[in-house]
């Protein structure tokens, strides 16, 4: 029997074989992904364990999700240029309610990623570039080796996506060389880690003098981590970058306003006409003088952005701004607080200082979003009922489709949330709400 008649009898049955692994629920493995794979309640534990793929993106959807069938070419795409850097999963959460309630699932398209079986939020674009970018990044080595100093300020100017990095710098010994190293893998999704090794010198005096500092373009001096020996743990370590991981001043984008929004502070906006250069660098200047200026601690209880009022103005709408009232300041509540989401705003002060003390006297009181009404948005409003009470609201549905057979549902191509932006001016949030 010739060699090419075996490999074709060995394919076949290794065919079958995957096609009744396919039928009975039973993840197929050992080898990488080429296109996306359908997992379920029973294939997902396997699939993010699988060695041969440890690294996946996954996106947790329901068929009648319009975002969720724009976003699906996308990952196709992907998938085949992927192969053997991250591997790509879709569960579908109307048939595997359970993998999707134990991970959290509140609308779809809802993306996570794993690592070596631990499951994690994505919140980068969702484009094709962004998703192959993204893969390229966590490919890579999670902390990166430096020699000298100066290769970290390089760094963040030329490769750090928002101009952050964190330098942990000690001897091989070290203990927070380990603790730098398993944090640095779980977050490098988000962070940029470098590491400087201390040398050995005959001067030494036996003491650690390990540090970690925080640098970050055009902010002169490094934020220091300020720890003890009995505090230097990895869950330490991981809540300080999650809550330093944000520029001094932020540029608010659709791809960062929800990440920085619900990363545990308040959120201070400028709201100005960005094409306005002049104007932008004046707000921005004012409010890098007053974080200058004021002490640290009283900075750092929230985080400053400049925000497009002309770009976004309908995602506006629902706090009552008026493009001619800016430029002006509103702080956001962190919108990851349970219950209504509070906002301060008064187009009348024009300095930092001002505002910030009028919110704190109460001279500007919190406020919360317009809520729609059925007459200024009927579909919108019958949309928003149908995810709140989802998934009840699928009984009449199912009723009306028993009765009328000739009649057809119309889908549910989106759900609009009010605490997000989008890139076609919306307030979309791709079918996601808040508890």
């Amino acid at each position: 029997m010739h060699i090419s008649s075996i490999l074709s009898i060995a394919a076949f049955w290794l065919s079958c074989l995957s096609l009744l692994a396919l039928a009975t629920g039973e993840y197929v493995g050992g080898t990488a992904h080429d296109t996306p794979v359908d997992l379920d309640d029973d294939s997902f534990q396997a699939a993010i364990e699988d060695s041969a793929n440890p690294f996946w993106l996954l996106k947790f959807y329901a068929p009648w999700c319009g975002h969720c069938k724009k976003m699906a070419p996308v990952l196709d795409t992907a998938a085949a240029k992927l192969k053997g850097k991250m591997a790509i999963g879709k569960i579908d959460c109307t048939q595997h309610k359970a993998v999707c309630n134990n991970h959290k699932v509140k609308g779809f398209p809802t993306l996570k990623y794993s690592i070596d079986g631990k499951v994690m939020d994505y919140s980068g674009g969702r484009d094709e570039l962004d998703i192959l970018s993204f893969a390229h990044k966590m490919s890579q080595p999670a902390v990166i080796q430096i020699r000298r100093l100066e290769e970290a300020k390089k760094f963040a100017h030329q490769s750090a996506g928002e101009g952050i990095v964190f330098l942990g710098s000690g001897k091989k010994d070290a203990k927070l060389r380990n603790v730098f190293k398993n944090v640095a893998r779980k977050m490098q999704a988000n962070a940029y880690f470098l590491w400087l090794e201390q040398l050995e010198s005959p001067t030494d005096d036996e003491r650690d003098n390990s540090y970690v500092d925080r640098i970050e373009v055009g902010i002169t001096e490094p934020g220091r981590w300020e720890t003890t020996e009995a505090d230097l743990t990895e869950e330490n370590f991981a809540a300080w970058v999650k809550d330093q991981n944000i520029p001094t001043i932020s540029t608010l984008t659709p791809k960062n306003f929800q990440r920085i929004s619900r990363n545990g502070r308040p959120l201070l906006m400028a709201i100005v006409d960005m094409e306005n250069e002049d104007l932008v660098n004046a707000i921005k200047s004012h409010i890098m003088e007053f974080i200058l200026r004021a002490p640290k601690g009283y900075v750092e209880k929230r985080y400053y952005g400049l925000f497009d009022g002309k770009k976004w103005h309908k995602f506006l709408q629902q706090f009552e701004v008026k493009q001619e009232d800016n430029p002006q300041f509103m702080i956001f509540a962190p919108l990851d607080l349970p219950g209504e989401k509070t906002y301060w705003r008064n187009e009348t002060y024009t300095k930092l200082n001002d505002f910030l003390k009028a919110v704190e006297e109460g001279e500007v009181p919190p406020r919360h979003p317009a809520k729609k009404k059925v007459s200024d948005d009927p579909f919108g409003w019958m949309t928003d009922k149908f995810m709140q009470f989802f998934p009840f609201s699928m009984i009449p549905i199912a009723v009306l489709t028993v009765l009328i057979v000739w009649a057809m549902t119309p889908s549910m191509e989106g759900y609009d949330e009010e605490y997000d932006i989008s890139e076609d001016e919306s307030i979309e949030d791709e079918t996601k709400k808040d508890n």
